[in-house]
């Protein structure tokens, strides 16, 4: 049975060693020149993936199309990492945030870019969602400022 102290040494030994990963994933990303960044705000409050972000201003930037993407609020330069997205093929119109609502529950479901033609999809429906959705048609678009290339 290991002891307490051996416990805790292995806690410390997994926190440092995620903690130096984190700092050299954060590096490499700082060094790298964004696949995409833009500028958005939420008028209300909304859920990305297990993150919930205030109305406000936000910027955003993804190192790669397929990597997490980081939302920094402007206001409090707090930061949220989202979960890796799959990538879709199409997107029209303007850059948007793509959200759907249920009842008070706002939730970040993509993010189309139709000059690349694809959408990042966050957060996927699911079958029943979708039938939701098709009947009720409870969506938001935000739109996306992105940055000139």
């Amino acid at each position: 049975m290991k002891t307490l102290n051996t416990i805790q040494r292995a806690v410390r030994v997994k926190l440092l060693l995620g903690a130096m990963i984190a700092s050299i994933a954060f590096a490499a990303a700082g060094n790298a020149a964004p696949a995409f960044s833009g500028k958005f705000v939420l008028p209300e409050e909304v859920r990305w993936n297990h993150a919930v972000l205030p109305a406000g201003e936000y910027s955003i930037y993804m190192t790669a199309f397929g990597a997490p993407a980081v939302v920094q609020s402007m206001s409090s330069g707090k930061l949220y990492f989202t979960a890796s997205p799959v990538l879709a093929d199409g997107a029209t119109g303007p850059a948007r945030l793509n959200i759907t609502v249920r009842g008070r529950e706002r939730r970040v479901r993509s993010l189309g870019l139709p000059e690349i033609n694809r959408t990042l999809i966050f957060d996927p429906l699911s079958k029943p969602e979708r039938e939701e959705l098709a009947r009720s048609e409870k969506t938001e678009s935000v739109p996306v400022v992105t940055a000139a290339k």
